[in-house]
């Protein structure tokens, strides 16, 4: 990953809401399927909390047009004066846990960033895969990220999504030309390669209604709605 010119701090934000990341450099130097091609799925539209890793965090898909979401994504921390070791977010159900007894602040769960995506999908091999594509990193001349995250997905069921992280560092990439189809060819091509698509699923959790208000008071931590 080389961020050049563009903001250092966005690329920090990136990797700290997804830490998993880091240790399979799943970053690619281009983006997977047509942005301009896709169409959102409304089933994953909405607020969704990725639990399990260690770093939890809020995402929200927000349909932008009938192509792609705008994706925010805000992490759930420990406030400073707040000790939350009690509490393993493995489940919804641990999350509900957590959302009914603690507050929102330095005393509870808080929020110090946040970071935003564009998203889209696209099926390559009989597989659904995902790009996210960081926005707000600035460079000299235009708005385009030096990397997007891959991510294959499925979903068990209306409420929950698995993500299969696409290692973009993976040997069966180090040859290749840097453009969308050279990679998009390799990747149909490895679809069963452990090298290049994780194992284990980073998962997603849909937010029901009651919940909402929760996430609200989390962002409004990170982002200024007076």
């Amino acid at each position: 990953m080389k961020p050049g010119t563009r903001s250092a701090s966005g690329a920090i934000l990136m990797l700290a809401i997804i830490p998993a990341i880091i240790g399979l450099l799943a970053c690619m130097p281009v983006p997977i399927g047509n942005p301009e091609r896709s169409r959102i799925d409304p089933d994953i539209s909405g607020v969704w909390a990725m639990l399990g890793d260690g770093d939890e965090a809020l995402y929200a898909f927000e349909p932008y047009d009938k192509r792609t979401w705008l994706l925010t994504g805000v992490p759930i921390e420990e406030g400073d004066e707040a000790d939350l070791s009690e509490y393993d977010l493995e489940t919804y159900e641990d999350l509900v846990t957590l959302m009914k007894n603690e507050p929102v602040g330095d005393d509870g769960v808080t929020a110090t960033s946040m970071i935003m995506y564009k998203a889209w999908r696209t099926r390559l091999g009989g597989e659904w895969f995902m790009t996210w594509e960081p926005k707000g990193l600035f460079g000299e001349g235009d708005f385009n990220p030096d990397y997007w995250v891959v991510l294959k997905f499925t979903k068990p069921d209306a409420d929950t999504i698995n993500l299969y992280l696409v290692n973009g560092d993976a040997k069966v990439f180090k040859d290749v030309k840097k453009t969308r189809r050279a990679y998009e060819r390799v990747l149909k091509k490895n679809l069963e390669s452990k090298d290049v698509i994780s194992e284990e699923p980073l998962r997603l959790f849909r937010l029901q209604p009651e919940h909402l208000a929760f996430v609200e008071e989390l962002a409004s931590k990170v982002i200024d709605v007076d």
